[in-house]
C-alpha cells in the first residue's frame, strides 16, 4: 500500500484527530459494550476507519462514530439478540467525573434499569457522553425533539423513582 500523507480529517489536522481517538477510543469501546457486543475494541477501531474512509465528509464526526459503533454492534450481536444488556456493562474509566458519580451509583444504576432502553441511551449520551442534542439526534437516526422529548422523559422517571414521595433526592 503507497504511503497517503493526510493533511485533513474530519477531526482537522492529524493531531487533533489523534487527540479526538485519544479521547474518544474508550468511551467507543464501552458504548459498544453496552450493546452486548463481544469484541467492543475492534467495533470501536472499525467506526474511526469507515470514518476515515468516507468520500463525503460528515458534519458530526463525534455523532456518526456512535451511530456507527451502534450499528456494528447491534449487527454483531443480532444472533443474541434475546440476552438482556446491563448498564452494569458500561462502568470503564474515562467517564466525566461528575456524571459517572451522578449515574453510576448503585442506587440511580438500579433505578434506570427500569427506564425504556431508549430513555435510557437517550440520557445516557446526553449526561454520560456529552453529546449535544443534535449529536444524538445524528447519532441514534431520530428527530432532535425526540431526543429532547426522552430526555426529558428519562429525567421525569428518574426523578419520580428516586423520590417516590415527592422529595426533594440528593442524587435528583
Amino acid at each position: 500500500m503507497p504511503f497517503v500523507n493526510i493533511t485533513s480529517t474530519p477531526f482537522g489536522p492529524p493531531s487533533e484527530f489523534h487527540e479526538a481517538f485519544a479521547a474518544l477510543y474508550p468511551r467507543l469501546v464501552s458504548y459498544a459494550l453496552r450493546y452486548g457486543a463481544v469484541y467492543p475494541e475492534d467495533i470501536a477501531q472499525e467506526a474511526f476507519v469507515i470514518l476515515m474512509q468516507r468520500d463525503v465528509p460528515v458534519d458530526h464526526p463525534t455523532a456518526f462514530l456512535y451511530g456507527t459503533v451502534r450499528t456494528l454492534a447491534l449487527t454483531e450481536r443480532r444472533p443474541m439478540k434475546n440476552r438482556n444488556l446491563s448498564l452494569d456493562a458500561v462502568v470503564e474509566q474515562g467517564r466525566g467525573a461528575e456524571a459517572e458519580e451522578l449515574l453510576l451509583s448503585a442506587e440511580v444504576r438500579e433505578r434506570m434499569r427500569t427506564l425504556s432502553p431508549n430513555f435510557r441511551e437517550a440520557l445516557w449520551l446526553f449526561v454520560v457522553e456529552g453529546l449535544s442534542i443534535k449529536e444524538i439526534s445524528d447519532a441514534l437516526g431520530i428527530p432532535e425533539a425526540t431526543v429532547k422529548t426522552r430526555i426529558h422523559r428519562a429525567k421525569s422517571q428518574l426523578r419520580d423513582l428516586l423520590n417516590p414521595s415527592g422529595g426533594i433526592h440528593a442524587l435528583a
